[in-house]
């Protein structure tokens, strides 16, 4: 209610258009009473008004989160939806220097890092702002009780249940006898953190693009020698945005979340994976530190060549085209790179066999006299596990001719004496 009188008070001579957004998280029976409470103050004003009601319960539910942080969810959610369908700039909120010092208090307890630390913005994606920040609870109960403006308290707010309740009501009490300004400082070094959030931040925005080997909805690829260039505070914050930019947020992220990231890449393991909140995934395989927000998972696949033509596979999204070329002016005349294949077609007939990696696959790799496991090839030439099920095996009755865009068995190459050639390519 202050911020709203006082958002009225200077709105002719700042040239603002106000509206009034009010939603019901459906905890509290008095909500429908604090409803009709704030749309008579808007309506007083001469202001808009709108209302929302969300299931604050069921949003718990489904997305496994503590009862406030779906409530904050639902709210924030609400009012940029309002905001967007209204066409409003800003979305103003009414926290205050006490809600600064609480919060800054809940994270020291919770052990936040500096950013945590830096506590409540006053203004976010330029979008929220928060006009009475630095302005302490006592100061804005004085201009209400002076400008005889009507107010309600929220009932839970008294509520113990709650740490920031019990902090506020409790544990800075007992503060106060051993600092007197336990607030002023908490808000203090909140303000000090903020400050050295911002260097941090422009440092790592600047230093991201050179680590990031590929990125897409949904997941990014980290480079693990340029990581490793950096020092652990750099590494660990670069995690941490590389997280918020394939989750869109680090709700239920702390410390230690970042810190198994950077034990993730120095293990000596060469594939290895964790799992992290809001189903993050985040794999080492070899020298890349893939974020994911899903799990991976590789549909084998198996197709049937019979004869001449182009082959779709669905499952890799990659294609292979087959022809039958007379040899003429020795090999070279074929062409040859790593996403073709020259073979002895003189051995061969369709039709031939595309399949996904089985255990115990074998070939006799080009250049070499015995044969060796397929997986050991993968590991020799530092494969990554996901991608290796993905890579197309080209069969005839059962013997591996190619693993695509890798190696051909050398009992297939060709010879001099070869008379036709089976050109293979990946598209």
């Amino acid at each position: 209610m202050a911020l709203l009188h006082a958002l009225e008070e200077i709105r002719q001579e700042w040239g603002l258009s106000l509206m009034v957004a009010y939603l019901d998280h459906g905890l509290r029976p008095e909500a429908a009473e604090e409803k009709a409470f704030v749309c008579k103050a808007a309506v007083d004003l001469g202001l808009p008004f709108v209302a929302g009601k969300r299931d604050v319960r069921a949003l718990k539910k489904e997305r496994r989160l503590p009862l406030q942080e779906a409530a904050r969810e639902a709210r924030y959610s609400f009012l940029v939806e309002i905001a967007r369908e209204s066409k409003a700039d800003k979305i103003a909120l009414g926290h205050t220097a006490n809600d600064q010092a609480e919060l800054v208090f809940m994270r020291i307890l919770r052990g936040s890092g500096t950013r945590g630390l830096a506590g409540i913005p006053p203004k976010r994606n330029e979008v929220f702002i928060r006009p009475l920040i630095t302005i302490w609870r006592k100061d804005i109960e004085t201009f209400l009780r002076e400008k005889n403006i009507p107010f309600r308290e929220d009932a839970s707010n008294r509520s113990l249940h709650f740490l920031r309740n019990r902090i506020r009501q409790e544990l800075l009490p007992e503060l106060e006898k051993y600092n007197p300004r336990i607030r002023q400082t908490l808000v203090q070094m909140a303000d000090h953190f903020r400050l050295e959030e911002e260097y941090w931040q422009t440092l790592v925005l600047e230093k991201l693009p050179s680590v990031v080997r590929s990125q897409r909805r949904g997941s990014l690829s980290l480079d693990i020698p340029s990581l490793a260039a950096f020092p652990i505070p750099l590494r660990l914050r670069l995690f941490r945005q590389a997280v918020e930019e394939v989750l869109g947020h680090l709700r239920g992220f702390g410390f230690s979340h970042f810190w198994a990231i950077e034990n993730l890449w120095q293990n000596s393991e060469p594939n290895k994976r964790i799992r992290l909140p809001h189903g993050i995934q985040v794999y080492k395989s070899y020298q890349a530190l893939k974020i994911s927000l899903e799990e991976e998972k590789v549909v084998p696949f198996e197709y049937a060549v019979s004869g001449p033509g182009i082959v779709k596979i669905l499952e890799s999204g990659k294609k292979m085209r087959f022809s039958i070329l007379e040899k003429r002016g020795g090999e070279r005349a074929f062409g040859d790179s790593s996403r073709t294949a020259l073979l002895e077609y003189d051995r061969l007939h369709f039709p031939l066999i595309i399949r996904s990696l089985h255990p115990g696959d074998r070939f006799q790799p080009l250049g070499m006299e015995g044969e060796k496991k397929v997986k050991d090839f993968f590991i020799d030439n530092k494969i990554p596990l996901i991608e290796r099920r993905k890579i197309p095996l080209l069969f005839f009755q059962g013997q591996l001719l190619w693993i695509a865009g890798l190696r051909i068995d050398h009992r297939f190459r060709l010879k001099p004496e070869s008379r036709q050639a089976l050109k293979v390519e990946i598209l």
